[in-house]
């Protein structure tokens, strides 16, 4: 829905580090919508995953690290494909719906409510998660998947800053300097847990 901010812009963020970015128009699941996130939009987010797989070898991509970054509703459409298998369907006649589906790294800024777990299994993908804690819709949600995070002892990274509400996307308008400062720590975060090399890699502006 956030095309430019939520979509555009980060993809130019990871450019900038050198990382190939596909941003996903997912089929809408509220507004009245004949869709439901865990359908139609499940079925998206897993045949993007897949479709950006299947092209690994022309697009410059390594099949084990391949993540996926949600906004607000964005990352309830990540949650979608974060803690279940994955695994394609080998019998498939399309050969993309044999392919791995999960995730191995996800990013989620003030994720909405749906779709987030409990508890989350030994092998869900590593997380850096972000939110303000003034945002009414989704500072919970983020409390809730870190303590899940902990429980599991999957790798986590969380910061909820103490202003900003929602929709703060990369923090490019924002007069909070906290805010204007946290892609800074998700590139940070990619060099730290081996996502992308520290040799080269430059902070965006």
């Amino acid at each position: 829905m956030v095309y430019n901010s939520e979509g555009v812009n980060p993809a130019k963020y990871l450019n900038d580090l050198g990382i190939t970015a596909i941003i996903l128009k997912y089929r809408l699941f509220r507004e009245d919508s004949t869709y439901s996130l865990e359908k139609e939009v499940r079925q998206d987010a897993y045949r993007a995953m897949r479709l950006v797989r299947s092209h690994a070898k022309e697009w410059g991509i390594d099949t084990n690290r391949v993540g996926m970054w949600g906004f607000s509703s964005g990352g309830e459409v990540v949650t979608q494909v974060a803690y279940a298998p994955g695994y394609g369907d080998q019998k498939a006649k399309d050969p993309v719906d044999r392919l791995n589906g999960k995730p191995d790294f996800q990013i989620l800024v003030y994720p909405g409510p749906l779709g987030i777990p409990q508890s989350v299994p030994k092998d869900a993908p590593k997380a850096f998660l972000v939110v303000a804690n003034n945002d009414a819709c989704c500072s919970a949600p983020i409390v809730t998947l870190l303590s899940a995070y902990r429980d599991a002892r999957v790798p986590v990274e969380a910061h909820i800053f103490a202003n900003g509400d929602h929709a703060f996307n990369m923090g490019y308008k924002t007069d909070l300097l906290s805010l204007k400062a946290w892609p800074s720590l998700l590139t940070n975060w990619m060099i730290d847990s081996h996502i992308i090399p520290a040799s080269g890699s430059k902070q965006p502006q």
